[in-house]
């Protein structure tokens, strides 16, 4: 192999590969990126078995070939090279030579037949998304998925495709008995690390032909993959083979392996279909207060006591190793018998911190039932954006 390449242009493809290449892995080969050849570009791609990326580059290749380089090492190195063009040369024994200039290299290759086979699109239907709305919904959900690794389907988010009856525009026309409504297709992403759930959904002009009617389950890494993705792109493709989510944009892809052998919990049954109580209060003071109060708490000590009252709410928290705090939030109740107030609730400040950080709106819905039941955060402009938080016992 031997080719010239712009220094930058090889700077975004190894820069793509260095979240998905395995580092602490049993197989060396897993850290390293595929080089390879193909008529005047070349392909860049890397993988962990789990989440994999092929990226195509200009290039001007003078003899073709293939090898796998140490992904890390290669970038560092090249990200401080001076000049604008590098030349590359790869040896009989898989080791690469890079040449900028007066500087001469070489790094330790491993033959390109080792390297596990990366996925391809082949036959799946691609449908095409706003990368911003996409990111937006996995920010918004990732947070509340467990970081225990050994619970595989808490540890992942589930997208779901849901079909909502569309609105008759003229209700004065019934349809037809035996005459299905049309359906409008969201894309709807959850995620729960069993002592809260965060559901998201947004429509989707072309999910209609996103097969996801069962739902697929993507692994955190994956996730963290693909907001990069995203954010590097206005517009991506996506497509559902029998083993990973594909992203396509121009040339790069960017594959994740669901996992089919874990089955996420009913959150159906999780969310409650109705609420006593529902009171409006300003998020950022609300955010504020419990962040304030929260900075009292240890690993052993880090609830809090929400006590709602009519007209405002009342945030307490005591930590016998650290002290106490008492702060007041004025609020609205929109919904419930004031003769049920006051109550308290204990809960984990993180688990409200993290929803509160994510709603966009100046004004949340605190909705509730009662103290040992689970609450709901809301956004109040957003009906299709929620939180729902178990209590603690404090």
């Amino acid at each position: 192999m031997r080719l010239k390449i712009d220094r930058e242009t090889l700077l975004r493809g190894v820069g793509r590969t260095l979240g998905v290449v395995d580092r602490r892995g049993t197989m060396p080969i897993l850290a390293n990126f595929l080089l390879q050849t193909d008529e005047n570009r070349v392909i860049i791609s890397a993988t962990d078995l789990e989440v994999s990326f092929r990226g195509f580059y200009p290039a001007e290749v003078q003899e073709h070939g293939a090898l796998t380089v140490q992904a890390h090492y290669f970038y560092n190195l090249i990200k401080e090279l001076p000049g604008e063009t590098l030349y590359l040369e790869g040896t009989e024994n898989s080791n690469l030579k890079i040449q900028m200039g007066d500087a001469r290299y070489q790094l330790h290759g491993l033959p390109a037949d080792q390297f596990p086979p990366v996925p391809e699109i082949t036959d799946q239907e691609l449908v095409q998304v706003e990368s911003g709305m996409v990111k937006e919904m996995i920010e918004k959900t990732i947070f509340s998925v467990s970081a225990d690794d050994l619970q595989y389907h808490l540890s992942s988010i589930f997208w779901e495709r849901v079909g909502i009856p569309r609105l008759d525009p003229a209700p004065d026309q019934p349809l037809e008995e035996g005459v299905e409504p049309e359906l409008d297709y969201w894309l709807r992403l959850i995620s729960t690390d069993g002592h809260r759930l965060t559901l998201i959904e947004r429509p989707l002009a072309e999910s209609g032909q996103f097969p996801m009617d069962k739902g697929i389950l993507i692994p955190r890494k994956g996730m963290a993959e693909v907001i990069r993705f995203l954010a590097e792109e206005e517009k991506v493709s996506l497509g559902l083979g029998k083993q990973s989510l594909a992203l396509k944009a121009d040339d790069r892809y960017l594959f994740i392996r669901l996992l089919t052998d874990k089955k996420f919990p009913d959150y159906r049954r999780i969310i409650p279909e109705s609420f006593t109580y529902r009171f409006a209060i300003n998020r950022r003071l609300l955010f504020d207060t419990i962040r304030r109060i929260a900075l009292l708490s240890t690993e052993r000590f880090k609830g809090v006591i929400l006590k709602l009252m009519p007209d405002h709410l009342e945030v307490t928290f005591n930590n016998p190793e650290v002290g106490e705090g008492r702060e007041v939030v004025g609020l609205l109740m929109e919904q419930g018998d004031p003769g049920g107030l006051p109550m308290e609730i204990g809960f984990n400040a993180r688990y409200f911190l993290e929803p509160l950080n994510a709603i966009a709106s100046d004004m949340v819905l605190l909705q509730v039932n009662e103290k040992d039941r689970p609450c709901c955060l809301a956004d109040q402009t957003d009906p299709h954006y929620l939180s729902i938080i178990m209590p603690m016992s404090l």
